[in-house]
């Protein structure tokens, strides 16, 4: 992401000079005459304060009407650095923060001032929202917009869905340790039980995560890392079981434990598959949430449903997760494991 100075606008016309940043009151235009603002001479409520980031003029969403519903205080290109955009949220303090370019405009210090601040984040919607209730999307300017549910507010949720995780753990340790135990000793007979594979957690951070063995030992040392596909001859006998089963997940309670993943959320990549994954529409939405054990992408279309289905189901659950949903999806998984999972 680049480091193109911050540019304000007066107005539209002027919305393409970057290099100088504007640093008269929010309420003054390039003439000096005060713009009227709702609330302060009417008596009628003043409208939010807007900060966009957009891609440079000329791009299918450069006109928008946004000025019309709130208070644009500041108009960014999307290479604005995420510490200067950071400084201006600071310094503006807005309601909203408007992301007509991809995630990649807004970095962990940008979500962070969102959060001390109360802003709140809008990202314009793209067709890989297909899925999407439409109560999820909301329209400003002429445009169709969805929030970031990672936001202000969301922190007790969290913290709830936090205990509830590590409640369920602790109840269930009774019939998994056993179970656990079992299974290692079953893969041992053909190598090491367990393995560590690196992934990509929330924030983008990367962390460890544990399953039992389903492949031959070094299957991947010739190939080097391959996404593994319905019928792959790697897979022994026994791990073809687990993973049907999805047996093979349970030593992820461990990181579950440990605050590296939830029960429920969107799986877990490796990041040397990241980097093609990222040009999909706003993939790296799916990372500011921690990664989950199960979701929606796992009960609808199991290892062999696409890149696209998952990141359909990963958005959907971004969007509309609550803890109602989580304990839904914790029960039908419960119920495919009894049925065995009928897709490998």
């Amino acid at each position: 992401m680049g480091r193109s100075p911050i540019s304000v606008p007066a107005d539209r016309r002027s919305a393409g000079t970057a290099g100088h940043e504007d640093c008269r009151p929010a309420g003054i235009t390039r003439s000096g005459n005060a713009r009227r603002t709702p609330g302060r001479q009417s008596g009628i409520p003043a409208r939010h304060r807007a900060v966009v980031v957009e891609p440079a003029p000329g791009s299918a969403t450069d006109r928008d009407r946004l000025d019309a519903e709130f208070d644009v205080v500041l108009r960014l290109p999307a290479d604005t650095g995420g510490e200067r955009l950071a400084a201006a949220l600071r310094r503006l303090r807005p309601q909203l923060l408007l992301l007509k370019d991809s995630l990649e405009s807004v970095d962990a210090s940008t979500v962070a001032v969102c959060r001390q601040f109360g802003v709140e984040i809008f990202v314009l919607a793209r067709p890989a929202y297909g899925l999407l209730p439409t109560p999820s999307l909301r329209r400003f300017g002429g445009l169709p917009w969805i929030r970031l549910r990672s936001g202000q507010g969301r922190r007790t949720g969290e913290r709830v869905k936090r205990a509830i995780d590590l409640g369920i753990v602790a109840l269930s340790a009774v019939l998994v340790l056993p179970l656990v135990a079992s299974i290692a000793i079953a893969v041992s007979f053909t190598g090491p039980p367990f393995y560590r594979q690196r992934r990509v957690g929330a924030g983008g951070h990367h962390f460890h995560m544990i399953k039992f063995r389903t492949m031959r030992p070094g299957a991947e040392r010739d190939s080097g890392p391959v996404l593994a596909q319905p019928g792959d001859a790697r897979i022994t006998r026994i791990g073809g079981f687990l993973r049907r089963t999805r047996l093979d997940e349970l030593p992820q309670l461990w990181n579950v434990v440990r605050g590296e993943m939830s029960l429920v959320g969107p799986r877990p990549e490796r990041p040397e598959f990241i980097t093609g994954f990222r040009q999909l529409p706003h993939y790296d939405l799916r990372h500011l949430i921690r990664p989950g054990l199960t979701g929606l992408a796992q009960l609808t279309g199991g290892y062999a449903a696409t890149v696209e289905e998952k990141l359909r189901c990963d958005l959907l659950y971004l969007n509309c997760r609550s803890l109602r949903m989580d304990l839904t999806l914790l029960a039908l998984t419960a119920l495919e494991l009894v049925r065995g999972f009928p897709r490998g």
